[in-house]
């Protein structure tokens, strides 16, 4: 065993069980490395050298714990690989680890070969531009968000996305349909080190259970009916870029136990196949229900849940950000615009009034769709209120009126409308939320006129 202060070592092991450090000393020589131990936190600061390439750091340590101890390595060593060993089931200081920026966490006790891999391919797929730097923070990308708010709490999210794109980890995206967490999803994509590779989206309720599968991790050929040919699944296609997962909250319960396996082992097998495949996609996940309730409910695992949500980034709707409405509509209209090659509208102070005064329960995508519609058989190029309250719904489009003068009917077909346009008209949703049968919801669309 070299010794502690040895600057030769390439892997620093910081333990204060000796029994523990002695078998990760034994299992380190074997696998390569050349290890060096600490016992204390104090002790592995003051071992940090530039030939360290890697660290396992136990949490449990006297005096200052490891989290602590990583925070700190992480203001001298932004780049070393840290794999953070906890206590067993502890999923809370697992996730406090990750987002104190852990490559990866294993639980006590813990599998040799499982340990030893995880570091190898953290050392492997650490960028060759970024090599090991101590004292000195790595400098940030150039690149920065082209998106702006006047709105303090979507300022406070812009700086958290920037920040998270950088990181690598896994993130997930909450908040309303339609609220735009896809384009925030591509925004992260943008900004991260991965830009140059793939962005695969994959839908979870856009497909029955059995494609789903076979969409997520692929399949061989004869696995199933209609299975003519081999398939790469995404998670092969998106390997060193981004797979976006929208509406996780959706993925079917037989599949949360596989995605878990990915996400925590990077490996995987196609839909009848017997070959052990691996992944280094980096996963963005989107979902507008509370999985936290979810996972209460049993409907969603929560180990799954934990390994989802190590960074989290909540976009508010848009009737909470008014301060952005205007140029949120004036963005959307340019791009309506150039779509369809023409010169483009402004908005008249009647119209943005009118606009704000509005409570968008399907956000940012229900306004591109007013938008549309008002522009599409206009021949003005100065949009005024005129163009925007009918596509409201009458008095429905001041929603500071509430619904004082409305027949019951039409107070009806608010609430409907409203919900149905939140679940970003998913029926089976809707048919959830409001505690009715997917079939009286295809009434409903009938009664008001909405098919």
């Amino acid at each position: 065993m070299l010794s502690a202060s040895d600057s030769s070592a390439n892997l620093l092991i910081v333990d204060d069980d000796e029994t523990i450090q002695r078998l990760l000393v034994i299992a380190a020589q074997d696998q390569g490395w050349r290890p060096a131990t600490a016992s204390s936190g104090p002790q592995a600061l003051s071992l940090l050298n530039p030939s360290i390439e890697a660290i396992i750091l136990d949490h449990g340590l006297p005096g200052m714990d490891g989290l602590q101890v990583l925070s700190r390595i992480r203001e001298s060593c932004p780049d070393v690989p840290v794999v953070m060993l906890t206590g067993l089931n502890d999923a809370e200081t697992a996730v406090q680890a990750l987002r104190a920026g852990a490559t990866d966490y294993v639980t006590k006790p813990f599998e040799l070969k499982r340990l030893f891999d995880l570091l190898r391919e953290a050392r492997e797929n650490r960028p060759a531009s970024q090599p090991v730097t101590v004292g000195v923070r790595a400098p940030a990308k150039p690149e920065s968000s082209h998106l702006q708010s006047a709105n303090p709490q979507v300022r406070q999210l812009l700086k958290q996305m920037e920040m998270a794109a950088r990181l690598d980890s896994t993130i997930l995206l909450t908040g309303e349909s339609g609220t735009g967490k896809s384009f925030f999803a591509r925004e992260i994509h943008r900004l991260s080190q991965r830009s140059g590779e793939e962005f695969i989206t994959v839908s979870c309720p856009a497909l029955p259970r059995e494609l789903l599968e076979s969409e997520l991790f692929g399949h061989e050929r004869g696995s199933f009916t209609g299975a003519t040919a081999s398939r790469a699944g995404r998670f092969e296609q998106a390997s060193k870029g981004t797979l976006f997962l929208d509406e996780i909250g959706d993925l079917p319960q037989e599949l949360q136990p596989k995605l878990l396996n990915v996400l925590q082992d990077r490996e995987f097998f196609r839909v009848g196949g017997n070959k052990l495949l691996k992944t280094n996609a980096r996963v963005i996940a989107a979902t507008n229900v509370d999985l936290r309730r979810r996972v209460d409910e049993g409907g969603f695992r929560e180990d799954l849940y934990y390994r989802l949500n190590i960074i989290e980034l909540h976009i508010p709707p848009l009737r909470a950000r008014v301060e952005d409405l205007e140029n949120i509509a004036v963005g959307l209209l340019n791009r309506i615009a150039q779509r369809r090659d023409t010169p483009g509208w402004t908005l008249q102070p009647t119209a943005v009034e009118a606009l704000r005064n509005y409570d968008w329960p399907g956000n940012v995508r229900q306004l591109e769709n007013v938008l549309e519609r008002a522009t599409a058989f206009t021949e003005k190029t100065q949009l005024d209120a005129s163009d925007f309250i009918p596509l409201l719904g009458d008095r429905r489009a001041v929603s500071k009126v509430g619904t004082v003068g409305l027949t019951l009917q039409e107070i009806e077909r608010d609430a409907f409308v409203q919900t149905y346009l939140r679940n970003g008209k998913n029926k089976a949703r809707t048919a959830r939320e409001l505690g009715i049968s997917e079939r009286s919801v295809y009434n409903l669309l009938g009664r008001h006129g909405l098919k």
